[in-house]
């Protein structure tokens, strides 16, 4: 049965990728993470015609597509929506790409046809298509991104800034061994909860210097899981830099160097992170922390 709602004729939305994670682990028994949300975002526009297109490789995007007209009631449109990505994230990395994908398709979806939806709504869709990370949510939260649920809502730091250090490869979500990972952070979870104690003080007394070392305790134990010069390099130089801390994509290829803007500019905290990676086969690229959510850009 066909809703009777106002449909636009065209709509976009965007929704902010992560630079990793500030931390991911098991706490009290459930797997979590906290998103580093950051100010690069994914950027999707559907238009209502005639006709449907949506390039081949948006096979995500795709099923959000559809998951979203069925949820809203608009399933009689399917074959006329053309699904069109304008900005995007690296993929197979851990930047979140495809959260940010198939996040802002639903939220363009819905704008489209004059409808609201929750962030719990998205979560529940995203994850009918493959683990989730929290960026869609306002505020950053601590989050079991297997099951969509947000156990606690966190603060948004301000003025911490991140060098992306992007490496080869790629890793596919969908590719992860969660049960030799899982058994990985059950082994750690002491560790993880003294991180995430860091963390949520941190972010609530505005102390950068905790966040930042929550965040590299949390990646030192994905370096038993998964061993990389590169956060040896980088975790050993935090000092000469004057860095807050190292974070990473735990199931991806980067890392991040974390900086407080207040103190080094993110120009010059680049400069620094690539005289420390001179010569290594790596990507750099600056970026902001910021809250998350869908933000809709127009008709």
């Amino acid at each position: 049965m066909a809703f009777a709602f106002e449909v636009v004729k065209r709509a976009r939305a965007l929704c902010p990728g992560s630079a990793g994670e500030v931390l991911q682990g098991v706490i009290g028994g459930q797997e979590v993470l906290v998103s580093l949300t950051v100010d690069r975002f994914s950027e999707m526009e559907v238009v209502l015609g005639e006709t449907s297109s949506i390039p081949p490789g948006l096979w995500k995007s795709r099923r959000a597509l559809e998951l979203a007209l069925e949820y809203f009631g608009g399933e009689h449109l399917r074959g006329r929506v053309t699904l069109r990505r304008r900005r995007g994230l690296p993929e197979g990395k851990g930047f979140a790409s495809s959260t940010a994908d198939i996040a802002a398709t639903v939220g363009a979806v819905a704008h489209l046809l004059g409808r609201k939806i929750r962030e719990e709504e998205i979560a529940r869709l995203a994850l009918s298509i493959e683990p989730t990370d929290g960026t869609f949510f306002p505020s950053w939260c601590l989050f079991d991104h297997l099951r969509g649920e947000v156990f606690l809502t966190l603060a948004v730091p301000q003025y911490l800034g991140v060098v992306v250090v992007e490496l080869p490869g790629e890793v596919p979500t969908l590719s992860v061994d969660r049960e030799k990972l899982r058994r990985h952070f059950e082994q750690f979870s002491r560790e993880t909860e003294k991180a995430f104690e860091l963390l949520e003080r941190g972010l609530e007394e505005r102390d950068l210097t905790l966040v930042g070392k929550a965040a590299t305790l949390s990646s030192a134990i994905m370096q038993e899981y998964e061993r990389s010069e590169i956060f040896f390099l980088l975790s050993q130089a935090l000092q000469d830099i004057r860095a807050l801390g190292v974070n990473r994509a735990h199931t991806g290829c980067a890392f991040g160097v974390l900086f407080d803007l207040r103190l080094v500019s993110l120009e010059e905290a680049r400069r620094r992170v690539s005289e420390v990676l001179r010569g290594k086969d790596v990507a750099l690229w600056t970026a902001k922390a910021i809250g998350g959510g869908i933000r809709v850009v127009g008709t």
